[in-house]
């Protein structure tokens, strides 16, 4: 119920000093002057009158009956009715309260404040970047930021521990947590240590695994920036490249539209020629890293084809066989040519005879690094020398059957171009292995038998 303030003399009086009144004149009637003998008098019956008024009004019945006034609901009550929006304003003034006591004036009050502030998380970042973004007060950023990256480390990890720890329910969640994954894991396949793969990948090249979700102007722009990274890290800092570099230069090739330049894929093949020999021996990465090594093979520029096809048969990566295949369909180059015949000498198989029928008239001088003598006479080796030595490899005859008696197999290049070839003596001796190679390209089974060197014997 609203009751109407009442004024009464009372109200008017100030205490103008120790034992003296003066009167409001704008307030309640006047009473005597104070200089006046009836002053107290007067006062007396001021407030006589008043008290009396108090309670007469007291004694009245309210607007709405005799029932007495309503009495103030609990504080629980009000709290329920307030909206939604005033517990969350509250909320957000206590969170801004928080952060702002990172710039209290004791060491303890700052130190109390960022341990709540770590409690809380990361629900508190956004006013931290705030704060980081407008504050003037230098320390108080320098306290925001690192509580900042604090929590927001803390909370990496703890999402790498979950995500480690597999299971479906991680893989779902990883999805938002970690961009990318799932797009990788269609090429790396999932397991433990590919997932501790992803996130060093995910950790030292951020933008390539986002650029997995993007299109190809994005992960060109990643991998770009990935090899800058490598190459800086390698030449000014002296750090060593990590399968993980590797890993994250290769991945934006699984788009096969991504173009990269002649240094990239050099870069490649330097981190993986470091990296060979650990990632080798571990049985849950080298499939995967070998399934990014061959995509990004088949596809390789001109330019490094022979480092690539040499690479391939030093890393024991079968799908050399592919690019061998069509670097022969493709090239005239006679160091190209040779390397990819060594490469099918690894990896081909009999089927592939026939693509190399052409060449077993190719009499252009091989590339070698030092003519081998025998009987005082140098082998003349030619791209035909070269193209029989990997058919005899394919259709399971030993080379000296047909007249390559020098000819000397290797476990990682499947045989020494020196000593692939014939003296000019032997010139006989090479157009009979000739004719009977052309007889495999043609389907024919090898029959070895039929070969009888007319040259000259040892």
């Amino acid at each position: 119920m609203f009751v109407a303030p009442f004024h009464s003399p009372v109200n008017s009086l100030l205490v103008d000093q120790p034992g003296r009144l003066r009167t409001d004149p704008s307030r309640g009637p006047r009473c005597a002057d104070p200089s006046d003998q009836g002053t107290v008098t007067c006062c007396r019956r001021a407030v006589v009158m008043s008290l009396v008024t108090l309670l007469l009004i007291g004694s009245f019945p309210t607007a709405s009956g005799d029932e007495p006034p309503t009495a103030d609901p609990p504080a629980a009550a009000v709290t329920e009715a307030v909206p939604t929006e005033v517990a969350v304003a509250t909320d957000e003034d206590a969170a801004w309260d928080l952060v702002l006591r990172l710039g209290a004036p004791t060491f303890a009050q700052r130190e109390q404040a960022l341990g709540e502030i770590l409690r809380e998380g990361i629900s508190l970042a956004p006013q931290l970047r705030q704060v980081i973004a407008d504050s003037k007060d230098p320390e108080l950023i320098k306290r925001a930021e690192f509580a900042l990256s604090q929590m927001t480390v803390d909370d990496l990890e703890a999402r790498v521990a979950a995500f480690l720890a597999g299971g479906e329910a991680t893989s779902d969640e990883a999805r938002q947590w970690f961009p990318g994954w799932l797009v990788a894991r269609e090429w790396l396949g999932d397991s433990v240590a590919v997932r501790e793969l992803f996130v060093e990948v995910m950790k030292a090249h951020p933008a390539v695994t986002q650029s997995l979700l993007e299109g190809t102007a994005e992960r060109e722009a990643a991998a770009e920036q990935a090899v800058l990274t490598v190459q800086v890290g390698m030449r000014q800092r002296g750090q060593a490249p990590t399968l993980a570099d590797g890993v994250a230069l290769l991945l934006p090739l699984t788009d096969r539209a991504v173009q990269v330049g002649v240094i990239y894929e050099r870069m490649i093949l330097s981190v993986f020629n470091r990296q060979y020999g650990s990632v080798s021996r571990d049985s849950q990465l080298w499939g995967p890293v070998t399934n990014l090594l061959e995509i990004w093979m088949d596809r390789s520029r001109p330019e490094n084809r022979v480092d690539v096809l040499w690479y391939s048969m030093q890393w024991d990566l079968k799908g050399g066989r592919k690019l061998a295949l069509r670097t022969i369909e493709e090239t005239k180059d006679i160091e190209m040519l040779q390397t990819a015949l060594q490469t099918l000498s690894r990896f081909g198989q009999r089927e592939d005879s026939e693509k190399l029928g052409p060449l077993l008239r190719d009499q252009r001088p091989a590339v070698v690094q030092m003519p081998v003598v025998v009987d005082n006479q140098p082998l003349q080796v030619t791209v035909a020398d070269v193209a029989l030595t990997t058919l005899a490899i394919l259709n399971r005859v030993p080379p000296q059957d047909i007249g390559l008696r020098m000819t000397e197999l290797h476990p990682r290049v499947g045989f020494s171009i020196e000593n692939a070839g014939f003296t000019a003596a032997q010139s006989a001796d090479r157009e009979a292995a000739v004719r009977l190679a052309e007889r495999w390209c043609a389907g024919e089974p090898a029959v070895p038998a039929e070969v009888k060197p007319v040259g000259n014997e040892r």
